[in-house]
């Protein structure tokens, strides 16, 4: 049997530095994978997320996106449709003018619209539209989330406001927190954290955050936990595009357009830029951006 070769890109998403921000791994040309050797192959690379691209289904998507965590197939997520986007642009994949552009992944929820900011050849940013916001379920009793937190229960909620399951595409438990400093010195159990996030269903992130940060130009610091995954994420667009939603639902946007920091408890950190376009006080559209770094080029070899 001839052996199958699949090049691969291990990008930085959301940082212009190497080796900070949210790693993945995306196989730009994965036409004659599997989904039981994707889901293989996501295990080797051992990150949060790899991607794979194909041609798409959907006559108007540039490409079709499939994501794996090394758990298994996610229908979305921010930063490996961001990281999928450079690399498909610095392969040739799609159309990259200098200036402003729109190109179209095709996603297990639906085709989504990209924008790609370029100059000089070059893609400086990724600006991606995200899902229809939706709020869901609250979380008023804290005190067990508090224990897995490893915090006070006074040390969640912000200004009258409580957990909340918020989505763009995909769920996330949005978690306020009274300040900077308690989000820092988060210490989480991850098991029972699991538990906790387990009456909200799988996979969910739990994404405690302060609307105050330690770059004098960020308003939220946020840490995203994947109780499922047994991890920290350095950044989660997903999460991030929906902790924009929440804060706008409840009048707590601190501006059309902001930063959200991440990461810098595990040393990757990442700067994901939030945008929320709102009607009648409530969240409409949610775009989330930023940059991304190429820092490995290689070959995955199959029989």
């Amino acid at each position: 049997m001839s052996e199958r070769f699949f090049d691969f890109w291990r990008v930085d998403v959301f940082t212009d530095t190497p080796m900070t921000g949210n790693p993945l791994a995306v196989y730009h040309r994965a036409t004659g994978l599997s989904p039981t050797e994707m889901l293989g192959v996501a295990r080797e690379m051992n990150l949060s997320e790899t991607t794979f691209v194909f041609p798409p289904s959907n006559p108007s998507a540039n490409y079709r996106n499939r994501i794996f965590t090394p758990a298994g197939e996610i229908p979305f997520a921010g930063h490996p449709s961001i990281g999928t986007a450079f690399v498909a642009a610095l392969e040739g994949l799609v159309p990259h003018p200098d200036g402003s552009s729109i190109i179209y992944q095709e996603l297990e929820i639906g085709v989504l619209p990209l924008e790609l900011i370029c100059e000089g050849g070059q893609v400086k940013k990724v600006i991606m539209t995200q899902g229809e916001p939706s709020l869901g379920a609250e979380l008023k009793n804290t005190g067990p989330l508090a224990e897995a937190l490893g915090v006070r229960v006074r040390d969640i909620g912000l200004k009258g406001l409580v957990p909340q399951v918020t989505a763009t595409g995909i769920p996330s438990l949005q978690v306020p927190m009274r300040t900077l400093e308690v989000v820092r010195g988060l210490d989480p159990d991850l098991r029972a954290l699991k538990g906790v996030m387990s009456k909200f269903g799988e996979k969910i992130v739990c994404y405690a955050f302060a609307l105050e940060a330690t770059a004098p130009d960020a308003a939220v610091h946020a840490r995203g936990f994947a109780p499922d995954l047994g991890l920290e994420d350095p950044a989660t667009g997903s999460a991030a595009g929906a902790c924009g939603a929440y804060l706008a639902a409840h009048g707590k946007l601190p501006a059309p357009t902001f930063i959200v920091e991440q990461g810098m408890e595990i040393h990757h950190a990442s700067r994901i830029e939030v945008t929320v376009e709102t009607e009648a006080g409530q969240p409409k559209v949610i775009r989330v951006g930023g940059q991304s770094v190429p820092i490995i080029h290689g070959q995955l070899r199959l029989p």
